[in-house]
């Protein structure tokens, strides 16, 4: 995955996330209105008559507040009642009631009526005016998503399109070399009843040639921009990068000779070097093409010099002179193993390698126009000159003893990892066994598991000595 999809992914990933928030604000909000409308006559409630004061109606139509009325309590009990008593309330809070000398001068300005008070509540009408305004939030979200979906169902059509334009423009030129091309099945973009692409993704397409000489099969991939991702079609505004083609051919074992070969543009050739396993091992150096008679923006990395200058022929070169933008490198290895492992991973045995040729094609604005074929007929003569290719016996045997290193080198670093891991299960065996003899009580064991083990370092610690016999004249 390259960097612009990952930041391709990620942003999606903020959208979707977005949304989410959206939603959630856009639920609470409903809830708290739905709340606020039963809520709304909440300060009109009734408390308790005993705590307000109550607002009656006289004669001449005005009101007049009236004080709740405070009925004393009876007089407290003699004496000898609170003796009869078996509970007797010490703390009562309202004891200042009983007492008359606190309502001296006190006067009820209200007369007294049997009629309790009534309260009418007018109703209050709720008015809410619809605020467009409010939802702009709203309106955004609903906009991006709906130009995302357009672009998605234009950006698919237009990869479609340009796959189907693809195919039939080449595919004669494929049929006349390959007996079998393309596939049938439900994801062939094509005709129902002829072969075509088969559709892995929205923006990728491949095509499986076969029934050729100098080959065992052609596998024709084409990866487009992703058109039909709004995202990462803003990212090609700040750094474009074209539709490409990728071509991988599988060799015949026996059809070639070994050797190792890359032409590549110049940023491309110094990223291959550093990440593909069998460049990096065969093919050290890279040269500038102008000592092979290319054109300076491409790089030859070459095993054998040998092998170069018989692929290089004359028609090669014109076509890597007048095509050379569209040509992103040119892989020829009878060793390929993809990229290189991680230095974690633990290596316990050679990689399994393949005899390929992997051609990756730039493609111009409208999916590949005239500049396809003659680039097809490269790949095509290129195939016929690996067939007949046949170094020299010195040649031949440089590239052996080479390929005869690496898999030595290869082997100990298989051996030294499998050694490693030995010894970390031996490390682990101690450290369980340790644990189990310290969980016991015995202190006799410990003792005899501590002789042991300094035994066993001394041991390993000792110089290694060879004994030698000598018999006896």
């Amino acid at each position: 995955m390259s960097y612009f999809e990952q930041i391709a992914d990620k942003m999606r990933l903020a959208l979707f996330s977005l949304v989410l928030i959206l939603c959630s604000v856009y639920l609470s909000h409903a809830y708290e209105d739905a709340n606020l409308e039963d809520d709304d006559f909440a300060e009109f409630e009734q408390f308790d008559a005993d705590d307000e004061e109550v607002a009656t109606i006289d004669e001449e139509g005005e009101e007049v507040p009236v004080k709740p009325k405070i009925t004393p309590k009876e007089p407290p009990p003699s004496s000898i009642e609170l003796e009869d008593e078996l509970v007797e309330d010490e703390d009562n809070e309202f004891e200042h009631f009983q007492d008359p000398e606190e309502f001296e001068g006190f006067q009820d300005p209200t007369p007294k009526t049997s009629e309790e008070p009534k309260i009418t509540i007018t109703k209050v009408p709720v008015v809410i005016h619809p605020r467009w305004d409010a939802y702009w939030l709203e309106g955004i979200l609903c906009c991006l998503l709906a130009s995302y979906a357009l672009a998605y169902a234009v950006g698919r059509a237009k990869n479609t399109s340009i796959a189907t334009n693809f195919l039939k423009l080449h595919k004669p030129l494929l049929e006349d070399n390959f007996t079998l091309v393309g596939d049938t099945g439900l994801d062939v973009v094509a005709d129902s009843d002829e072969r075509g692409w088969r559709r892995e993704a929205e923006h990728c397409f491949t095509m499986w040639c076969s029934g050729r000489q100098c080959c065992e099969g052609m596998l024709l991939t084409l990866k487009l921009i992703k058109r039909q991702d709004l995202v990462h079609v803003l990212l090609g505004v700040v750094r474009p990068s074209p539709d490409t083609l990728l071509i991988r051919v599988e060799l015949g074992k026996d059809d070639s000779d070994p050797f190792v070969l890359c032409i590549a543009q110049k940023k491309i050739a110094t990223r291959l070097s550093k990440e593909m396993q069998d460049l990096s091992m065969f093919c050290p150096e890279r040269r500038p093409g102008d000592k092979h008679g290319l054109p300076s923006a491409l790089s030859v990395m070459s095993e054998c010099a040998e092998a170069t200058g018989s692929l290089l022929d004359s028609r090669v070169t014109a076509a890597l002179e007048q095509y050379h933008k569209h040509i992103q490198y040119i892989h020829i290895s009878d060793k390929y193993c993809g990229p290189k492992q991680m230095e974690e991973t633990t290596v316990t045995k050679p990689p399994d390698t393949e005899k390929v040729m992997l051609v990756s094609l730039a493609l111009g604005p409208d999916g590949g126009g005239d500049e396809v074929r003659p680039l097809l007929l490269l790949v095509f003569h290129l195939l016929d000159k690996i067939k007949r290719l046949r170094l020299s016996k010195e040649a031949l045997v440089k590239c052996e003893k080479r390929r005869q290193k690496v898999t030595e080198v290869w082997m100990r670093g298989a051996h030294a990892a499998r050694q490693e891991l030995a010894a970390q299960k031996r490390e682990e065996k101690r450290k369980q066994e340790k644990e189990k003899i310290l969980a016991e009580d015995d202190p006799e064991k410990q003792r005899r598991w501590e002789l042991k083990e300094q035994k066993r370092q001394q041991k390993r610690k000792a110089p290694k000595m060879k004994q030698l016999k000598v018999k006896a004249m």
